[in-house]
């Protein structure tokens, strides 16, 4: 997909779905494609230089809504951001994307609990923060995933911060002893008391990318 094609997708989604951030894969069809990220500014309309993971995508759409917020702009997530992914990546075999199909799969589960982990729309699925989180939970629970593992710990942080009464290793251990339900409870309770928008969570994926050298796309 060139610049003008990921230009004419951006209009084509704001048109569908408003807002004005977008990321979408570049391949549609393609289960392990990288993503696009466009972002319109009044009527003009900036694009990303390179295609990125959805994990650095969802990253680089923190910095930008950061920077926003600074200059005193919208920087709302759920008014601006639309991350959208088609049934090519959605059924592919990303460890992301995996956790978001059983999330489709639980979601009338997940509404009637008006929990919005992950909101569907016509072209794929918008991941909250605090979906982000469960996750990140999740990845590091069944999988051991390093990463998740980065993640969950400078959540635990935050966490420590925001005057939970625990330093962010006593709250680490205080999951660790919680069920997948408990836990589930947990990241709802703590999310709605101790965070302020799901920027400030997103923005970890950002201290997280910082600190390794981002992958290179070879040609």
């Amino acid at each position: 997909m060139n610049v003008k094609s990921i230009e004419s997708k951006a209009h084509e989604l704001r048109e569908q779905l408003g807002g004005n951030i977008f990321s979408f894969p570049i391949e549609e069809d393609n289960p392990l494609s990288l993503y696009a990220v466009a972002i319109f500014s009044g009527e003009q309309l900036a694009t990303f230089p390179d295609p990125m993971t959805i994990e650095e995508a969802a990253a680089g759409i923190s910095m930008t809504l950061e920077e926003l917020g600074k200059m005193g702009r919208d920087s709302d997530y759920d008014r601006n951001v639309r991350m959208v992914s088609y049934d090519a990546q959605m059924n592919g075999p990303s460890v992301t994307m995996r956790r978001l199909r059983k999330a489709e799969e639980g979601y009338q589960k997940v509404m009637n609990t008006n929990i919005e982990d992950f909101i569907p729309s016509d072209d794929g699925y918008n991941m909250t923060a605090r979906g982000l989180i469960k996750l990140s939970y999740e990845l590091v629970k069944k999988e051991k995933n390093q990463k998740a593992g980065e993640f969950m710990d400078e959540y635990y942080k935050l966490l420590s911060l925001r005057k939970y009464g625990k330093t962010a290793a006593a709250i680490k251990q205080e999951v660790r002893r919680k069920d997948k339900v408990e836990v589930t409870e947990w990241i709802n309770k703590t999310y709605e008391k101790y965070i302020h928008g799901d920027n400030e969570v997103f923005g970890i994926l950002d201290k997280i990318r910082k600190k390794s050298p981002t992958p290179r796309q070879e040609n």
